[in-house]
């Protein structure tokens, strides 16, 4: 932790004790005092987060290596299919084949040069980036490739070294020995994740060390994955044109049968349903709830960074997210309901709504409505993240929980693959619809119409995630999980849609990157 931050704890600590010490006036405004402290507290860190570019900016080029991985993938895959194909055998076609292979390689070599400059003490982009360079076979990038491979040699961290040293033998030395085939197979298992690039350097390694066994074995298993790559992508696209089309007719029969008077007028003042509490309360849970984030990061990044938990395999890597979106994002709603909810004598699913019944819906009209919804999403997320490409020059998602999604896939731990499904399409829909949905919507509808709490709701959803990349499409989920809730006044189908979602999401990235 910083000084500044051991400080900021100090000034928070000694005004809360007060604000609990205190009595009649004093403590009235010792708790003004330190919900405006909590405040400034908030605005500084985000201040500071922006100034120093970001936690999600540091995380952003190894996205973008996995961008780079997967069109390598898709290279490769094109490559195979091709290569099976009777036709291949045409002269033209085998030219134009290679041609689209250079193109793939190409804009891969674009993409790591781009994070590598990002990021350029990263061990792992460089040498997925020399793996690149040799890989494409091209004359003119054997210097650059020599280049960025002595430069990993000359490090002084041992690791760092041996990798270097291990890219130089296998395509540049030209002989490898037996005994240093395994020594070199344990360095690249080490330094590279499972995927293209260590199979690429593997099966380089065995045809250079003559073990014909061994790399025939391999090349069949980068085969076999290719064409399960294809397979999974046509079925993905088959998936995705159902879905789209079933949320096409369900956007169409909503704008068909909604009532002139869109809402509930019994959630507005004064009404029978209408929250007691108010929108000040919500400020300081909201505010409170971003507080505890910032001071729980401070440790939380401390505690794994020292321990390397997240660089300790999947199932680690899993544990350790969970624990950590519980731990910084279940306060959100403990505070909401000691706050908000339990001085007006209401339960936590009473006050936000989650029941399985309401009006003449009953549960199984719910879960179709929350299945209607997260059908509708998907042809809207498709076309809002097109527009945000087009417009604003967004490349996607810079989300640091999607490189550990991408581990998990690659390391097919069943495990992991179950943990994080339950933080992703359980824990998280909880927390954030609890929050966003039945507190902070609800709070809105109290003075404002339904229009303007929808965007006012789906807006602050967008930015307390703080990805830019992913901001639009964020906008639209928010937007559609708040316009259900307002239409079955239940969360319970927003929950459904917001947990399919990322639950889709999650099969998506299996499905492509898994092994």
């Amino acid at each position: 932790m910083t000084p500044v931050l051991i400080t900021w704890i100090g000034v928070l600590a000694l005004v809360g004790a007060l604000s609990l010490l205190l009595t009649g006036q004093g403590r009235t405004r010792a708790r003004q005092a330190f919900v405006i402290l909590v405040s400034a507290f908030v605005v500084h860190s985000l201040i500071a987060t922006t100034a120093r570019g970001g936690r999600l900016a540091r995380a952003e080029p190894v996205l973008e290596s996995d961008r780079a991985e997967l069109l390598l993938r898709f290279g490769s895959t094109m490559q195979v299919l091709e290569a099976k194909s009777a036709l291949f055998a045409l002269g033209s076609k085998k030219d134009l084949s290679d041609q689209r292979q250079q193109t793939f390689y190409k804009d891969a070599r674009k993409i790591l040069e781009e994070s590598v400059g990002k990021s350029p003490d990263s061990a792992v982009l460089k040498m997925k980036l020399a793996v690149v360079l040799a890989e494409s076979g091209q004359e003119q990038h054997k210097p650059e490739f020599k280049q960025v491979a002595k430069e990993l040699a000359s490090r002084s961290k041992p690791a760092d070294s041996a990798a270097g040293k291990a890219l130089l033998a296998i395509y540049q030395e030209g002989k490898v020995s037996p005994e240093e085939e395994r020594t070199l197979e344990r360095v690249l298992e080490k330094s590279l994740p499972p995927g293209w690039y260590r199979d690429a350097t593997r099966l380089r390694l065995f045809e250079t060390a003559g073990d014909t066994r061994r790399y025939e074995k391999l090349k069949a298993e980068i085969e076999d994955k290719s064409f399960r790559l294809m397979t999974n992508f046509l079925v993905v696209l088959a998936i995705a044109i159902v879905v789209s089309l079933i949320g096409i007719v369900v956007i169409i029969v909503q704008l068909f049968t909604l009532p002139r008077q869109f809402g509930d007028p019994e959630d507005q003042a004064g009404g029978a349903s209408a929250v007691p509490w108010t929108a000040g309360t919500v400020y300081v849970v909201f505010v409170f709830w971003m507080a505890t984030q910032v001071l729980i990061g401070g440790f939380t990044q401390e505690f794994i960074k020292s321990y390397k938990l997240l660089a300790s395999g999947a199932l680690v890597a899993a544990i350790s997210t969970a624990a950590l979106y519980l731990i910084s994002n279940g306060p959100g709603v403990l505070y909401a309901y000691l706050l908000a909810f339990r001085p007006y004598g209401l339960g936590l699913f009473q006050a936000i709504r989650l029941r399985s019944r309401s009006g003449s819906l009953g549960p199984i009209r719910l879960t179709l409505a929350g299945i209607g919804t997260w059908c509708a999403a998907v042809p809207i997320v498709i076309f809002a993240y097109l527009l945000a490409s087009r417009f604003l020059g967004a490349q996607g998602s810079s989300n640091p929980i999607i490189a550990l999604v991408l581990e998990a896939a690659r390391s097919s731990n069943v495990l992991a693959t179950v943990l994080f499904y339950v933080t992703l399409g359980v824990l998280a829909p909880f927390v954030e619809e609890t929050l966003f949905r039945g507190f902070l919507y609800r709070t809105l509808r109290k003075n404002l119409g339904v229009g303007t709490s929808l965007f006012a709701s789906a807006a602050l959803f967008a930015a307390v995630h703080m990805d830019a990349g992913a901001v639009v499409p964020l906008f639209c989920l928010g937007w559609l999980f708040g316009f259900v809730y307002e239409r079955t006044r239940s969360l319970l189908p927003a929950l459904i849609a917001h947990g399919l979602w990322n639950s889709g999401t999650f099969t998506l990235v299996l499905m492509i990157f898994g092994t």
